[in-house]
């Protein structure tokens, strides 16, 4: 019996292929994924990256990485702690915000970059959920980074429709693990002992 990696539920059903690798749909979260007997190993995963431009000196990839830290800029309360989950070897996000002015901690497990101590108001996956293995574990581990007042705001792209993933641009990555509808994120609140969902832009949800 196929179970989703999110919400536990079962059985999830087949949802296509793309680049040969099944897709299965759980229709209780929306979560659509891909089974782990089709995952790159670790170090292919790691030799991956090394074809994004995500460099500092990157305009592009720096006006993207703009839309987040206006979002944070604009949260009330203002974050005082920010970890930036799943930075990326150079960190450019976490050089932006801490630009803007804030506390901000890069961490990557992947790169061995950063170990997260304490707790954060604001926790951001920027680009990140679609890449975790564990995806219901990690999204519990971050629950106990989270002070009291803390919030998760994830970036990702919501999937347009369950019959049109395998030829979505998105899903074309071989990194790509995990792909999320809007009703996905209400799934995760609980895991995160948060309680609503706010959607600051198409591709950024803010659960608190």
């Amino acid at each position: 019996m196929l179970t989703c990696k999110l919400c536990l539920a079962s059985p999830c059903r087949p949802a296509g292929q793309t680049l040969g690798r099944r897709l299965l749909h759980c229709p209780a979260c929306g979560l659509v994924f891909v089974p782990d007997e089709h995952w790159l190993s670790v170090d292919d995963e790691r030799r991956r990256y090394q074809f994004h431009d995500n460099a500092p000196g990157n305009a592009g990839y720096r006006r993207f990485l703009g839309q987040v830290t206006d979002v944070v800029a604009a949260l009330t309360p203002r974050p005082t702690s920010i970890l930036d989950f799943g930075s990326g070897e150079l960190a450019v996000l976490t050089g932006l915000l801490i630009d803007r002015g804030h506390a901000c901690t890069a961490y990557d497990p992947l790169y061995g970059l950063g170990s997260p101590a304490g707790t954060y108001n604001l926790v951001i996956l920027c680009e990140v959920l679609e890449h975790l293995r564990d995806l219901r574990g990690e999204l519990h581990a971050l629950r106990g980074r989270l002070a009291r007042d803390g919030r998760v705001l994830v970036r990702t792209q919501p999937y347009p429709a369950v019959d049109e993933i395998p030829a979505w641009w998105y899903s074309r990555d071989s990194t790509h693990i995990n792909f999320a509808a809007p009703e996905t994120f209400t799934a995760m609140l609980p895991i995160l002992n948060l309680t609503r969902v706010e959607r600051p832009a198409d591709d950024l949800f803010l659960l608190a």
